[in-house]
């Protein structure tokens, strides 16, 4: 089996149908015919499949979705294959009872980027391309996820984006939790953009809010957990003065962040893209890759590091006009010694390597038009 998550309306259930030949092997947890059958009995409402992938939508909204999937796959076999979507990160419901482990491999969608291609690169060929799918600016105006970019209207983009977060809200978080104060959870929703690319404080969020601080804490994990935000952790290995706890936050959706924080949308942009790039290459076998930032006690900070197998891959630092070497990036890439470093400007065509240091400073385009 392939379990397949990501945020809402990212294209999840779009690509599912596409792997299936069969149109009555499409199955949604949304069809209550199906939805009353499943409940009864996986086999018996699984029976008429035909030849050919099966594709079971957001199953995961069923409580025993694990166990009833368990027996099934156990009992009748993949067949052709099976794949299983949602817009809530499937690890979630491996706690407890019975394991699926050993039984399917996790792939996690993400909106388009501007390398978007069928090919992606490997880790070792990234940046081999630089000519991108999807223009800069089309993407900082409209977003990545497939309706609205492909609508080509900020006005719509940005309905688009105000109606995704309500829907988010109003029901994918009840699938996860109860939450009594749905009009609080949304003025968190409305307060993270603001704290994107900062050092997130719970305790200011619960001073904004009036709630309690470990009930922040459980509806950011809400949030992370459907794909509305991901946090960006600080890395400590190897680094004695490192700061150690707060980690930084960013949305998939960067419409949320207001048009005219073009740096914080530009920040936003390359730390999705680095995400993807990530989760792709760790998803596909081809090493175990993390996402960091780095921060001393002295203010040093690099925005983001990429890890791989655990030891530092890439320096990616996010600048705005400045094309001379941040003092900070040359400070981190002298202490963790050979990694990759990457100063990203906004500049068009801009490109220039530093030999005696292998810092290459280039402007963005270029930088995320070469990652998956």
């Amino acid at each position: 089996m392939a379990f397949m998550s990501g945020p809402r309306q990212v294209g999840k259930s779009t690509l599912a149908k596409a792997l299936t030949t069969a149109a009555g092997n499409y199955r949604s947890w949304d069809d209550s015919d199906f939805r009353r059958a499943w409940s009864r009995s996986p086999r018996s409402a699984l029976a008429d499949r035909a030849p050919g992938v099966l594709v079971l939508d957001e199953i995961h909204k069923d409580r025993q979705w694990k166990t009833r999937l368990k027996g099934y796959y156990d009992v009748e076999g993949p067949g052709d294959g099976i794949v299983v979507t949602g817009s809530a990160r499937l690890d979630l419901y491996r706690r407890g009872g019975d394991s699926l482990l050993g039984r399917y491999l996790p792939y996690r969608l993400h909106p388009f980027t501007l390398g978007e291609r069928e090919q992606p690169p490997a880790p070792d060929a990234a940046l081999a391309s630089t000519r991108p799918v999807w223009p800069l600016a089309d993407v900082l105006r409209l977003g990545g996820f497939p309706e609205p970019l492909l609508g080509g209207s900020e006005a719509r983009a940005r309905r688009w984006s105000r109606l995704r977060l309500e829907r988010l809200v109003q029901e994918d978080v009840r699938d996860l939790r109860a939450v009594s104060d749905l009009a609080a959870l949304r003025v968190l929703a409305d307060l993270l953009p603001e704290r994107v690319g900062s050092l997130l404080s719970i305790n200011s969020l619960r001073e904004d809010l009036g709630a309690a601080h470990a009930t922040v804490q459980g509806w950011l994990e809400v949030f992370a957990s459907l794909y509305h935000c991901f946090l960006v952790r600080p890395y400590a290995k190897r680094m004695a003065r490192a700061v150690r706890l707060a980690p930084k936050l960013y949305l998939y959706d960067t419409l949320q962040l207001a048009a005219s924080s073009e740096s914080a949308r530009l920040e936003n942009l390359t730390a999705l893209h680095l995400l993807k790039a990530c989760h792709f290459w760790t998803d596909t076998a081809q090493g175990n890759f993390d996402l960091f930032f780095l921060r001393d006690k002295e203010g040093r900070e690099v925005d983001f590091l990429i890890t791989r197998d655990n030891r530092p891959f890439w320096l990616v630092e996010c600048k705005s006009n400045d094309l001379q070497p941040a003092p900070a990036l040359l400070h981190f890439m002298g202490m963790l010694g050979e990694v990759r470093a990457f100063q990203l400007v906004s500049k068009p065509d801009y490109d220039r390597a530093y030999a005696a240091t292998g810092l290459r400073v280039l402007d963005y385009e270029r930088f995320l038009a070469g990652l998956v």
